[in-house]
Formats: structure tokens, sequence, C-alpha cells
């Protein structure tokens, strides 16, 4: 397409303004048809009703070019395909103006010299290709059409869709051969989902990495990263900044933030870890809270490898756990924790019998 210059005209309805910044699953309008252009796209310009056409867009034509393709930000629905038919179509024909439904392929040397286009008849492509959105219906239309093709595209990769009418995929995302995918599922952003991995029902997954054979149930995992052959939630949230290691366990009503997770480390239930250290083949029981947050500053908090920090226990940051170290269920835990060493750290039980009369 290097013999071609593509300008886009930005279109405005009053119902919902400037068209070319409108987003469609993750990206706007106006980069869903630059996409149709490739490398050929050229220009933006805001589309005017009063301008001839050829007035409206001469200054920003690539003179170099053979031919200058012009399109509408409010059509995000056409392909590359669709435009290099068009180009082929005007070339073989020798046309100087090729009037597609919405939108034109014209000889840019006859563009040039042009004040006006007159009434050519329209040549017909694929007319899925130019459903124009000019209002919010229109907007969800093309959005379902767009939300087909992408989930399409991955069906056909062999991808494994349970309910595809109730499943969201970004058009950045990445998933892999052998991949399932079960209903009410949210899945955007440049995520990556690699061999294997079971996406279950009603998930939210953005920006993220899902390593091979993993397992992910009805949880948010944000900006984060999940080992190989690790299972999260369900019900568990993975905030920004979240490195889980392989073979982990991340059960339900786990909260990680920015936190690094090592290998085969289980945090099973009703826990929050933010900004912590944790090293391989660790237990972190039930309760457990990493309290990293003093009112003005946010502390790290180191687990060593292998430790086992029983149910209930607070780890007030900064403070670090050693390898093989325990700590008793129930403990609040200020001080450092040596290696393989004990820390006990809660109030002795006083029990005053007859206290009931």
């Amino acid at each position: 397409m290097d013999d071609i210059c593509g300008i886009i005209l930005k279109v405005s309805y009053p119902s919902m303004g400037d068209t070319s910044v409108i987003e469609i699953l993750g990206k706007s309008m106006l980069d869903w048809v630059r996409f149709s252009l490739g490398g050929s796209y050229h220009d933006s310009v805001p589309y005017s009703d009063g301008i001839p056409l050829p007035i409206l867009v001469k200054p920003y034509v690539r003179r170099e070019s053979e031919y200058t393709v012009i399109l509408y930000s409010d059509t995000p629905l056409i392909t590359r395909k669709t435009v290099l038919d068009a180009v082929a179509i005007t070339k073989q024909k020798q046309l100087n103006v090729l009037k597609m439904t919405r939108g034109y392929v014209i000889k840019t040397a006859f563009l040039l010299g042009a004040e006006k286009l007159y009434g050519e008849n329209p040549y017909y492509f694929d007319e899925e290709d130019f459903m124009t959105a000019f209002n919010f219906k229109q907007v969800a239309l093309v959005g379902d059409a767009l939300k087909n093709r992408i989930i399409t595209y991955h069906m056909n990769q062999g991808v494994q869709f349970e309910d595809p009418s109730s499943t969201f995929v970004g058009c950045d995302v990445i998933i892999a051969k052998g991949v399932r995918i079960g209903p009410g599922n949210i899945i955007k952003g440049k995520t990556v989902i690699k061999d294997g991995a079971v996406i279950g029902a009603r998930n939210t997954i953005d920006a993220s990495i899902i390593g091979e054979g993993a397992s992910v149930e009805s949880s948010y995992v944000l900006s984060s990263s999940v080992g190989k052959g690790t299972t999260i939630g369900p019900n568990a949230y993975l905030r920004p900044g979240s490195q889980v290691g392989d073979e982990c366990r991340i059960g339900d009503f786990v909260e990680i933030k920015n936190s690094v997770i090592g290998d085969r480390t289980k945090i099973a239930h009703l826990s929050y870890v933010g900004d912590a250290k944790v090293g391989s083949g660790c237990n972190i029981g039930c309760g457990v809270v990493v309290a990293n947050y003093d009112g003005k500053v946010k502390s790290e908090t180191t687990i060593g490898d292998g430790a086992f920090v029983g149910s209930n226990c607070n780890l007030i940051a900064p403070v670090s756990v050693g390898d093989g170290a325990f700590v008793a269920a129930g403990s609040t835990i200020t001080d450092e924790v040596p290696p393989k060493a004990l820390a006990i750290a809660r109030a002795r039980q006083i029990v005053k019998t007859d206290w009931i009369k």
C-alpha cells in the first residue's frame, strides 16, 4: 500500500459529538478505521458538509501517492481487505473515482485538479464494513459486530468459548490455542493467556499475563502476572503490580497488591498481602493481613522461602519473616522473625471460672 494515501474524515453528530474519539472494545473509532489503512494512513481531517470533498482534503493529500483513499471515522467496521479490493478495482478499471458505500478511492492526480465530485454510482463490497455509527444505539450494534469478529478469530485459532454471547474480548488480547473460556468474562488490555489455561466464569482480566495451564475463577486480575499451573479464585483480587509464581494457590477472597509471590506458595483464603515479597513454598493461613500502611508511608514485608504464617496473623510492615520460620496463629508481628524460628505474639489467655452468676 505504498502508493496509497489514506485520509480519514472525522465526523460529528449532535447526539454524541466527535465519533473519532468514541471507544469500542479498547480502540477509538478513528483507530479502527486507521487499522484498515495500515501504513498508508496519512492524516485525519474534520469533516464539513458545506465544503466540497476535493477542497476539504487537498491540503492533506500526499502528492507522490498514486491513489488517495478517503474513509469516515463513523465506519469502524471497515477492513483492510475491503480497502485493498477497492484500490485494486480502481486500478484494474482505470477509474479516476471509485465510490464505496461510504468512502472513496480517487486517483491522486485527478483529485488535485478537481473542484467537486459528481454522482458516481457506488461499488458495493461487504456491506457490514460500512455500517455507520451515527448514534449510541448504532455504536452498540457496531460493538457487537466487532466483538463477534474478535471471538470468531480466536475460535478459528483453537480457543474454546463456552458462551461467546456473554464474553467480551478486547482487540489487543492474545490467546493461545487450547485455552478454554467460560461465560461472563471481560478480557481486555494487552492481556496474554497462554496454552492450556482455563478462564472460568465471571472474571475481569485486564493487561495481565495468565501462564500455561493456570486457572482463574470469578476473580479480578489487573495489570498482574499469573504463573504456570497456578489457580486463582474464586473471588480473588489481584491488584496492579502483583506477580504470582508457578503452581501457586490464591484462593477465595484473597487480595494481593503490588507483591511478588514465589512458586508453590499457598494463600488459601480471606487474606490481604500488600507491598510484600513472599518466597517459594510458603503457607499463608486464613485471615492473614500484611499491614503495609501506617497512615503516612507504605512499607514492605518480606517472607522467606518455606515460611508458615498461621491463621489470623498481622504482619506490621516493615518486617521480615525468615526462611522456614513459623508464626503462630493469632500473632501480631512487629519485629524480625529469624530463619527457622517460631514467633508467638499474642496475649496470654486468662480464664475466670464462675464468671456468670
